[in-house]
């Protein structure tokens, strides 16, 4: 090989790109902006988990276990009220991912027998949540019985430790599977990629081509063109969606619990924002290639860190949270798995699916008029 030929090479590639400052950007700039945002975001550590805790006994005892659950730092704790049958609903609807049954006589037992037993049901949906939930909540109670022991010993001396036992359930995915979780969440994201993807890309090819200029002159308006290009990619997404739902009932055994067509009218909301954001980005830039790298920085990856698939939201800084609210894969991911594990219907997902179709009709709106500038 031969040094200087090689280094002429380098060089003449230096001041190619150099003189692509839109490329330069996305190399050096993005790649800092999201180290530094999304850093914050890529944590598995759970905290602040949602415990509704139902007290049937109403002792001094029972309300302490209360007071000590809430100051462990792990859980935010949430009231059951109504009837204990309507307990799981606080899981489905997701205002409480773990609920504590506090029995009649608890404390009673705990003096007598020196031990008690509490039922906690788990939502199993999301396995990683389940697991440290549980075990958090374990680690909590053992940390109260010692306290009571600690106490007891200052006035009567040592005895045998007292124990309460936590008989748990868990729910939507009993075996804690991971796969259970994730397999929804990759068809959403596969269908995020795929259309907005070759929606962006194909659009900047006409272009590149030449041929977006011949579609000016004809009789067709900018609205008409607009919708000619865009239809035929809503058709392979709903496509691309029955396929992977076939794979994952079939070749994952993940059934869906909700309703499929809901699911297909979500899709068709989540498919507004994939398909206006290919367009916004084929007006932004030149080529192919920019189209690629801009879709992969500004758009693939933090959706991916940012939308919960596999961070969960609850545990991002607070102000990282609300950068969340920006994100339309979120209420996908929500609404999807909702309907996937835990059977939801409408009046549990309804502001998710709202903020999926005002976020999609906003930003195809916004491309559109942008698109339609450029081809005037």
């Amino acid at each position: 090989m031969r040094g200087q030929q090689i280094k002429c090479m380098v060089i003449k590639e230096f001041a190619q790109i150099r003189r692509d400052r839109n490329l330069v950007r996305l190399l050096i700039l993005a790649p800092l902006i999201q180290l530094l945002i999304l850093g914050f975001a890529a944590t598995t550590d759970i905290r602040e988990i949602r415990l509704a805790v139902r007290d049937n006994d109403h002792s001094r005892q029972s309300r302490e276990l209360r007071r000590a659950l809430g100051a462990s730092g792990y859980f935010k704790i949430v009231s059951a009220a109504g009837p204990e049958s309507r307990d799981g609903e606080l899981l489905v609807s997701g205002r409480a991912g773990l609920a504590l049954v506090i029995p009649q006589e608890f404390a009673k037992r705990m003096a007598r027998d020196r031990s008690a037993a509490v039922q906690v049901i788990v939502d199993g949906s999301d396995s990683n949540f389940g697991v440290q939930g549980l075990g958090y909540l374990q680690k909590a109670i053992r940390t109260f019985a010692a306290g009571l022991e600690k106490r007891r010993q200052s006035r009567v001396g040592s005895g045998p430790p007292p124990v309460i036992n936590i008989e748990s359930r868990v729910w939507y995915n009993p075996g804690l599977v991971s796969r259970v979780y994730m397999v929804p969440a990759i068809m959403a994201l596969l269908l995020l990629v795929t259309t907005m993807l070759i929606t962006s890309m194909a659009l900047v090819k006409e272009r590149e081509n030449g041929t977006i200029e011949q579609l000016i002159v004809t009789p067709l308006r900018s609205g008409e063109i607009i919708a000619g290009k865009l239809l035929p990619f809503v058709l392979i997404g709903m496509i691309e969606l029955f396929f992977a739902l076939v794979m994952i009932t079939f070749v994952f055994q993940v059934r869906i619990r909700g309703s499929l067509l809901s699911l297909l009218v979500i899709s068709v909301f989540f498919l507004l924002t994939t398909l206006g954001l290919g367009l916004f980005i084929s007006t932004l830039v030149k080529t192919q290639q920019q189209a690629m790298l801009a879709a992969a920085f500004f758009v693939i990856m933090p959706f991916v860190l940012l939308s919960g698939f596999v961070f969960p939201v609850e545990n991002m800084p607070r102000p990282l949270q609300a950068v969340t609210g920006l994100i339309p894969l979120k209420y996908y991911l929500q609404i999807v798995r909702g309907i996937y594990l835990k059977g939801q219907g409408w009046h549990d997902f309804w502001p998710q699916a709202l903020a999926l179709l005002g976020w999609g009709g906003a930003i195809l709106g916004t491309a559109a008029v942008c698109f339609r500038k450029r081809l005037d």
